[in-house]
């Protein structure tokens, strides 16, 4: 089962935990902006942006919409690695959902200590900046991704995935009725969820 087994780098769409971490943490505000001219360079490396000929100067919302790598590049190297995985757990990544079927996986998010446990190796910091436009060791399955996008649309609050409201007998009667089952509320101030909600309308 795909939607709950199948673990995937998530790619761009993890760009909202991103820019959620960045926001709350006050390393950006929606109008801080970055330069893109298609790349990004640390060290002796470069990491293109999809646009290779650049967005030009982008602010949060444009970033959003437009899915420009190099303001994440950017946003990540100021995050770091902890605290990126501290808000991608909070939203429910690198755990199961606990929705009620077989085999549910829980993804990975990465962490300096998770890689020197794994693969006894430090963190660099361009393993940061991949994992800002979520590549790298970022794993995560279709129904975190629900959930995560469901918890920003409801305006802060992560449930429980459920594939029964309620069980009826043949009359149509309730027999049983589920209750919707929160699981946490995200640490993500309420103008920041509307500042994410209002760029996930640009898109």
């Amino acid at each position: 089962n795909r939607a709950v087994s199948g673990q995937y780098p998530p790619g761009s769409t993890y760009k909202m935990i991103v820019a959620a971490a960045a926001l709350q943490d006050g390393l950006i505000t929606p109008d801080t902006a970055f330069n893109c001219d298609g790349s990004f360079t640390l060290g002796n490396r470069t990491f293109r942006c999809w646009q290779k000929h650049g967005h030009g100067r982008v602010s949060l919302h444009r970033a959003i919409v437009e899915s420009c790598d190099v303001y994440f590049y950017n946003v990540g190297k100021l995050i770091g690695v902890d605290k990126l995985a501290q808000y991608a757990n909070a939203f429910g990544f690198g755990q199961p959902t606990g929705i009620s079927l077989p085999r549910e996986k829980g993804g990975l998010i990465p962490t300096k200590a998770w890689k020197l446990s794994k693969l006894k190796q430090p963190w660099q910091l361009g393993e940061t900046i991949s994992i800002a436009i979520g590549q790298g060791f970022n794993l995560v399955t279709p129904l975190q991704l629900v959930s995560a996008y469901g918890a920003l649309a409801n305006g802060g609050t992560l449930w429980r995935p459920r594939l029964v409201k309620q069980i009826e007998a043949p009359d149509g009667s309730v027999l049983k009725m589920f209750e919707p089952e929160k699981k946490s509320s995200l640490p993500i101030d309420p103008q920041n969820v509307e500042v994410l909600r209002s760029a996930l309308w640009g898109v």
